[in-house]
């Protein structure tokens, strides 16, 4: 069963990557002398934030990217959209990297961007398992245990089949000593969850930040489980994807979108309510908190195997079928920095930084004078000391 499965998952996004070759876009042609222009669509949802940032705080334009968001698709289409050439990016986890492999598409991760926080805060896990705590029937669900007392086979909600989601409730079954057979799996995405936990439609939402932030705030929900008790510090891993095409064609745009993606990521790392809000207001939420990314950008095989190996134990890979290395290009690896490298762009003269009074917000204790080499290459950023005279309403 669990073959026919994998097999069926495979075959959808064969499928998938034909139809997304039909849809056409026009778009006028640019050299990389004009720009570095890629495209993408972004989805209103906890994938944004990047995008987000590197539009309105400025990342995109300090590395020359012509950025153009084709809008909202699907999150279980952009694979297909990537194969096509809609998109020229995919920011995607282990198990769709490899389900586009075995489907014969040929992409590889050039840096690595999701990743679990190292200080272990609940508030920045990739993944909440959310319950209603007034659920009509007066169950107390306060564990995996509990979800076998309330008289029916207990429904849990995830994002699509094959993604993380999917994957990492088997793993968190499995841990628990349960199989998924005990349990009714409900593909619904995630700003649909929270009304379908309300209602008892789902017994469980398994959330990602935006959604998970927001329905917490709300108030009526709890939480019993996150991504860090399936895969551990690597439940929250995924890799910026391109196609191996593109990359030939097109190094330096990738070289440079990598920097301006992985800096807008670091920026959202250093400041999770302003880019929270940021993310909120674009997605239409009372409130959201970011993904966390990793700061580095490093990809290696550990960060990759433990999904091969959940993959190859629910009968979703054959053993030895995929490397971890299949996975990833190591061309831009000097791309992959140390945590402690300074940001190349102070972003703190952006109109959206002074739109949402954040000026000084998060660069105190900052010396104006260092980095100057960075500065030199943004002459467009006004200096921050200048700034702060200026704006600072404190």
């Amino acid at each position: 069963m669990t073959e026919k499965k994998t097999m069926a998952i495979a075959a959808a996004i064969a499928v998938l990557v034909i139809a997304a070759a039909l849809i056409v876009f026009v778009l006028p042609e640019k050299t990389e002398s004009d720009g570095y222009t890629i495209k993408a669509n972004v989805t209103k949802d906890c994938t944004g934030t990047p995008y987000y940032v590197g539009t309105d705080i400025g990342y995109f334009d300090a590395h020359n990217i012509d950025f153009r968001d084709g809008g909202g698709l699907d999150y279980g289409l952009q694979p297909a959209a990537l194969i096509s050439g809609q998109n020229d990016i995919y920011d995607g986890h282990p198990i769709t990297i490899i389900n586009l492999l075995k489907a014969g598409a040929k992409v590889k991760g050039v840096v690595l961007s999701g990743a679990e926080p190292a200080d272990g805060d609940i508030n920045k896990q990739h993944m909440h398992w959310l319950v209603d705590k007034t659920r009509n029937d007066g169950k107390v669900i306060d564990s995996i245990d509990d979800l076998m007392t309330i008289g029916h086979k207990p429904k849990i909600a995830v994002l699509a089949e094959g993604v993380c989601a999917d994957l990492e409730v088997k793993v968190w079954l499995d841990n628990n000593g349960y199989d998924v057979s005990q349990f009714e799996i409900v593909v619904l995405s995630d700003p649909y969850q929270e009304a379908a936990l309300q209602n008892g439609s789902i017994d469980v939402a398994v959330l990602h930040p935006p959604f998970y932030a927001a329905a917490e705030d709300h108030g009526d929900v709890k939480i019993i489980a996150t991504s860090m008790d399936t895969l551990g510090q690597y439940a929250g891993v995924s890799l910026l994807v391109f196609t191996e095409e593109f990359i030939e064609e097109h190094p330096e745009s990738v070289r440079h979108f990598i920097q301006a993606y992985k800096d807008a990521e670091r920026w959202s790392n250093d400041h999770p309510a302003e880019s929270g809000k940021l993310t909120a207001d674009t997605i239409g939420l009372d409130s959201a908190v970011p993904h966390w990314f990793s700061y580095s950008g490093a990809i290696s095989d550990a960060d990759i195997q433990p999904w091969i190996d959940a993959m190859v134990k629910f009968g979703l890979l054959e053993e030895g079928e995929f490397k971890a290395s299949d996975l990833y290009t190591k061309e831009f690896s000097d791309l992959w920095k140390d945590p402690s490298t300074p940001q190349p762009l102070d972003p703190f003269g952006s109109e959206t930084n002074l739109r949402y009074n954040w000026l000084g917000s998060a660069s105190e204790g900052v010396d104006p004078t260092a980095d100057e080499t960075d500065r030199s290459a943004h002459p467009e950023i006004a200096d921050i000391t200048r700034l702060r005279a200026v704006f600072r309403t404190e």
